[in-house]
């Protein structure tokens, strides 16, 4: 009976063995060089040597080790004066190193960096019947540290194996990686340059700059060219929007021969697909202001033009006089904008109002760059 006992777990022990051996041996696959194309992040033979080890991980196939097939390829250069290298990317050369290799499937793909994108691209060819059988390629964002993780995803695709939701996501659907934190290689859309437009001011400042230089005003227009210069920085940037701080120093007036200068420093949100934003802020210039009074037939005369025995009755204004004194002087702007595109020219466009006690002015502004998107 324990003769019969120990045979019997002797065959359960041998017939284990024999199918634990035969799960063991799997067919073998060999990875060349990965094609690199575009502008390069990495070398055709640095892709190579990634898939190769990622393959290894991922226990689909018995990889061939690169000194196996630094050795074979060796030899055979040796003894037929042909030369053989891991440049080998049609099915033809892939047929032929797989035969000298004795694989059973040969790996190959390339690496694309193009447009904002990464396109990793494999196929799978069999030795033996001469056929692909196996083939995939994705679009991911263009983040170059990441690329590791890109011939990942592809691969455990390709083999139907299970894969991180969240790095897919991550990798992939725009809004998941807009943030800058996560995207320190992505560029982004910056107005930084030259701006001009034209600014006109309403109210009791708009009516004195009409008026004569002797009764206090410009003898201008009060409609005014200004051009100035746009500064600015990202500060936030969370799926679409980006959060901006922007500089503007400008002056205004030249050609009616005044000089008025102003620093604005708005707080902005913009769009970073359309381009659309909106901006608020203090906008800070000089001016030249007198106290004076208004008489009886409702003209505008200095303090010290009043003539007559007494002290004065009427009330004493301060208001903007071209005879006055330099003073600093504070409004608030509101603007709104889009922008123009064309390959990396950007065109923004700008209107904006700007509230200040007894005046109000409106204007339109737009400016250009060349410096495509900034990071």
């Amino acid at each position: 009976m324990k003769t019969i006992k120990k045979t019997l777990i002797g065959l359960v022990l041998f017939s284990s063995t024999a199918l634990f051996g035969q799960d063991q041996i799997k067919p073998t696959c060999t990875v060349l060089d990965i094609q690199v194309k575009g502008q390069q992040m990495i070398t055709s033979s640095e892709a190579g040597n990634l898939t190769r080890h990622l393959m290894n991980k991922l226990n689909v196939y018995t990889i061939t080790y690169d000194q196996d097939i630094n050795y074979v390829l060796a030899e055979e250069s040796r003894e037929n004066g042909q030369k053989w290298s891991y440049e080998c990317y049609s099915i033809q050369c892939l047929e032929e190193v797989g035969k000298l290799l004795k694989s059973n499937k040969m790996l190959s793909g390339y690496i694309e960096r193009i447009r904002g994108n990464v396109i990793v691209s494999f196929r799978e060819f069999d030795v033996a019947t001469s056929k692909i059988t196996n083939s995939i390629s994705r679009e991911y964002k263009d983040i170059p540290a990441e690329l590791k993780n890109m011939v990942l995803l592809t691969l455990q695709e390709m083999y139907g194996l299970e894969r991180e939701k969240q790095l897919v996501d991550y990798l992939t659907q725009i809004n998941s990686r807009e943030g800058v934190p996560n995207n320190p290689d992505v560029k982004r859309l910056n107005h930084s340059g030259v701006r001009m437009g034209v600014v006109h001011v309403l109210g009791d400042n708009g009516d004195i700059l009409k008026k004569p230089t002797g009764k206090g005003g410009y003898d201008a227009s009060a409609t005014l060219f200004q051009f100035g210069y746009q500064f600015e920085t990202q500060y936030l940037n969370q799926g679409r929007v980006q959060g901006l701080f922007e500089f503007i120093p400008t002056i205004t007036g030249l050609e009616q021969g005044l000089f008025l200068p102003s620093l604005t420093v708005l707080h902005g949100l913009r769009d970073n697909k359309s381009g659309l934003e909106f901006a608020f802020g203090p906008t800070f210039g000089v001016s030249r202001v007198a106290k004076g009074f208004f008489d009886q037939n409702d003209e505008w005369k200095l303090r010290t033009e009043w003539d007559q025995e007494g002290s004065n009755p009427n009330p004493i204004v301060t208001r903007l006089d071209s005879r006055g004194s330099v003073v600093l002087n504070a409004g608030f702007l509101f603007g709104v904008g889009f922008s123009f595109k064309s390959g990396d020219l950007n065109i923004p466009v700008n209107l904006f109002s700007v509230m200040q006690k007894k005046s109000f002015r409106v204007g339109v502004s737009f400016g250009f760059n060349a410096k495509g998107n900034s990071k």
